[in-house]
């Protein structure tokens, strides 16, 4: 596994978010994390990356390793440049710089080596940047931004890619365009987990799946052995 949390519990200040949430990501895998607005899973990416901590008055106890490396202790920047990369929610990008000064900004490739994320590789996944590579970000359609976002994560050419509700406020129509962005990452390698409310978009851009409710795991299954009752339940859709 490239990514195993074991025990991790998180808190805000003295409100406790995350109970014993232990859950593993395998090597070139994606992995939705399930479940209602204000379960926790916003939470458990912010824990992976190291956004948790002391000085933002929030802690993390437990196991998080990636690649066997313990990550809990650790600053964003370290565990960022250890290969994993982090698209928040709420898209985040420079408004007064353009798709491709955005995407360059976030450009990071190791000595000695060749990126395989290359601005025209993500010209290929996402033709709409290239064509407004000229256009401030503020100006781009919500559907732009949120690729532009995914697009900035792949530039810093991660090994692990973690995606926070990355089709909130977005149209059905850009939602399917997602969902076979996904499954062209899927074959790239890349390794995904990502925080979903939206079940259709989770079933069509992961293989795995765990659900969250009330900072728990509650259920884990393969995608295709998700069914309407456990849906249902946890879910209530």
């Amino acid at each position: 596994m490239i990514l195993e949390l074991r025990g991790v519990n998180s808190f805000y200040g003295s409100s406790h978010i995350l109970f014993d949430v232990s859950l593993d990501v395998p090597e070139g895998g994606a992995v939705a994390v399930l479940g209602r607005n204000g379960v926790g899973k916003s939470t458990l990416l912010k824990s992976v990356i190291g956004q948790l901590n002391p000085k933002n008055k929030s802690s993390v106890k437990g196991s998080i390793k990636y690649e066997g490396m313990e990550l809990v202790g650790r600053k964003s920047h370290e565990i960022a440049r250890a290969g994993i990369a982090y698209v928040p929610q709420g898209r985040h990008i420079f408004p007064s710089l353009t798709a491709k000064e955005n995407l360059l900004l976030s450009e990071r490739r190791k000595k000695g080596s060749d990126a395989y994320w290359t601005l025209e590789r993500v010209y290929q996944l996402f033709p709409s940047l290239r064509e407004r590579e000229g256009t401030k970000g503020n100006l781009l359609s919500g559907g732009e931004q949120q690729m532009l976002t995914i697009a900035r994560g792949l530039m810093q050419n991660p090994k692990v890619l973690l995606l926070d509700e990355i089709t909130e406020g977005l149209a059905p129509i850009v939602v399917n365009e997602l969902v076979d962005v996904m499954k062209e990452l899927m074959k790239t390698g890349v390794t995904i987990l990502l925080a979903e409310q939206n079940i259709k978009f989770a079933l069509g851009a992961s293989t795995f799946i765990y659900i969250m409710e009330k900072g728990q795991i509650v259920h884990a299954c393969h995608t295709d052995e998700l069914d309407r009752d456990t849906i249902g339940k946890y879910l209530g859709a």
